[in-house]
């Protein structure tokens, strides 16, 4: 089986991660998916970046859902791989990620849900997807149980192209996938997206057993990609392609 692999904000080894050159050179790749992550602006703009701050990217200390989307997009991205390389880049709306890869017939967003999103947010997401013809391809991820569970039930969304996001928070980063995380998983039908290190053999044949499929994250190591491709996980999450 072919392993699915995800451009971890967008083709992130070669350029600055969630920039347009980073989703373009990804769109040239041989990716399954463009992973993405996206805030809800104080105007009800999305906008594409992973921090809610601008600190790390952009040298600001500013909180993303209490500015404006043009605020936001006004900023010079100071880090990132090869940045020296290409033009200077900033933020980008969540519009034009979908624009970039609406360009493409096969590529899928994978778009990541970094806020607590009511129902009418996720409804407004959903309709931008739409607006770009990128539904059937979409899947959404995301921490928040909730989300994914609005998504399912209320917007009626493909389950399995939904995953839940494990290994974020301090306290778990360390702490594999549980036998209650499972059961979640298999009762709502909800597919994995763990930090790779927190996975194991029985979680991915246990998971596999009930049709649910595995994400792995961030994955830059070719030893790991191996291990991970070894191990039969359906998606891994990386910054880099390695064709062996």
């Amino acid at each position: 089986m072919e392993i699915k692999r995800i451009a971890h904000r967008g083709f992130s080894s070669e350029a600055p991660e969630n920039t347009r050159v980073s989703f373009a050179l990804a769109l040239e790749g041989n990716f399954f998916g463009i992973e993405c992550d996206i805030w809800r602006c104080a105007d009800g703009n999305y906008v594409v970046s992973h921090d809610g701050y601008l600190q790390r990217m952009c040298g600001v200390d500013r909180w993303i859902p209490g500015m404006t989307m043009a605020e936001v997009t006004s900023y010079p991205i100071l880090r990132g791989k090869k940045r020296s390389e290409h033009p200077v880049q900033y933020l980008i709306s969540f519009r034009e990620y979908l624009s970039i890869l609406a360009r493409s017939d096969r590529m899928h967003p994978v778009i990541e849900l970094k806020m607590d999103y009511t129902v009418d947010e996720l409804k407004e997401i959903e309709c931008l997807v739409r607006q770009y013809d990128l539904y059937k391809r979409t899947f959404f991820i995301s921490m928040y149980p909730d989300v994914l569970m609005r998504l399912k039930e209320r917007l009626k969304f493909p389950a399995e192209r939904l995953q839940y996001v494990y290994g974020v928070p301090r306290p778990i980063k360390t702490l594999p996938v549980d036998s209650t995380l499972e059961a979640w998983l298999i009762q709502n039908r909800i597919h994995l997206d763990s930090r790779y290190t927190l996975i194991t053999p029985g979680t991915v044949m246990r998971l596999h057993k009930e049709g649910i499929q595995i994400n792995v994250w961030t994955v830059n190591k070719r030893e790991d990609i191996r291990r991970m491709i070894r191990m039969g996980v359906d998606m891994i999450t990386t910054e880099y392609y390695y064709d062996k």
